[in-house]
């Protein structure tokens, strides 16, 4: 993923391709179509968009200026199916895998669904009750999760937020905890000792770390499973600057980039931390809608990130109702 990079990059832009503002599901040209609180996007190598419409309780699709639905058609449920026979309460979360699927968590249910590039949807993982169980995924047990990323190998990983734990989905469907005792703190160290706060975006890099949001912290997950402290501290704020001075107040979702940057929602701001561990803020500010330099640039409540291969920045506008493009001139 956006391992294209030009050097004459100069600023960042801000756009909206699609949605309106006002709230509601409207199909059709971007600009004039309508979404409802969304929450997160993912986007597949071809350049397809996928939206997890939270409130409107369906997936939307992106493709050549139009919007349409892709699974669900508004009903509140959880239902599994093809296309709009499939139910869905409030999807928060997306990640694509390497065969093109999409696995959604539910901010109102515990399972991991899958959808297929056909528009097929099954429970991939969980089962309808909340609690903490590892095991055969048809039997495994979730909390409240806000997090989700997929690695090249088929795996599945879950940021478990309500069992403060990391989860791992192996791709012969076996649930595994990589880390988090269940007890909500901020302890690093070996998976089984690590707590975490509130853990919510997650991300997986080339090298198979993971990095965890955890409110005004990233966590890093190394290979070997040790949990230590990537960028934050216990002091909220926002700070740039080196990733140990930096400040961070809450930190929603992670994307990462094919140079190892990783960006982040936090608040009404996008932040960037690059590979070299250098914190800034590349858009937003205070709270409010406003397209064009990314220094003026507004957004409300900016929930799930996502990044095409040429390096683009696609963030769902939550309280806007809007996609909004974060580009270069």
């Amino acid at each position: 993923m956006g391992d294209k990079f030009h050097l004459s990059r100069k600023k960042y832009v801000v756009t909206t391709i699609a949605g309106d503002g006002v709230p509601g599901l409207v199909d059709g040209l971007a600009l004039k179509a309508r979404f409802k609180s969304p929450m997160d996007i993912a986007v597949s190598p071809d350049g397809k968009i996928y939206v997890a419409d939270a409130f409107n309780s369906c997936i939307r699709k992106i493709e050549n200026g139009q919007v349409s639905t892709f699974v669900g058609n508004g009903s509140a449920n959880i239902t599994d199916g093809k296309s709009f026979r499939a139910r869905f309460k409030i999807p928060s979360r997306l990640a694509l895998d390497v065969n093109g699927n999409l696995y959604t968590l539910d901010a109102a249910d515990p399972r991991i669904r899958k959808i297929t590039p056909a528009a097929e949807v099954s429970t991939y993982a969980g089962v309808d009750k909340i609690g903490f169980r590892d095991g055969e995924a048809s039997n495994a047990q979730f909390g409240q999760s806000f997090g989700i990323a997929s690695d090249p190998a088929g795996n599945i990983y879950v940021a478990d937020s309500q069992n403060n734990r990391i989860r791992k989905i192996s791709f012969d469907r076996k649930v595994i905890t990589l880390a988090g005792t269940g007890i909500q703190g901020n302890v690093n160290g070996k998976g089984d000792i690590a707590q975490f706060y509130f853990a919510t975006g997650i991300i997986v890099d080339e090298l198979g770390n993971l990095f965890v949001s955890d409110i005004n912290r990233i966590r890093k997950i190394s290979p070997t499973g040790v949990v230590s402290t990537f960028a934050g501290s216990d002091i909220s704020g926002h700070e740039d600057g080196k990733k140990w001075v930096a400040r961070f107040s809450q930190i929603e979702d992670l994307a990462i980039d094919g140079r190892g940057n990783i960006y982040l929602t936090d608040e009404n701001r996008i932040r960037k931390i690059t590979a070299q561990g250098v914190v800034s803020t590349i858009a937003g500010s205070t709270a409010g809608y406003k397209d064009g330099d990314a220094t003026t640039a507004k957004f409300d409540g900016p929930q799930g990130l996502a990044i095409d291969k040429q390096g683009n920045i696609f963030v769902a506008d939550f309280n806007n109702n809007r996609i909004r493009k974060i580009s270069f001139e």
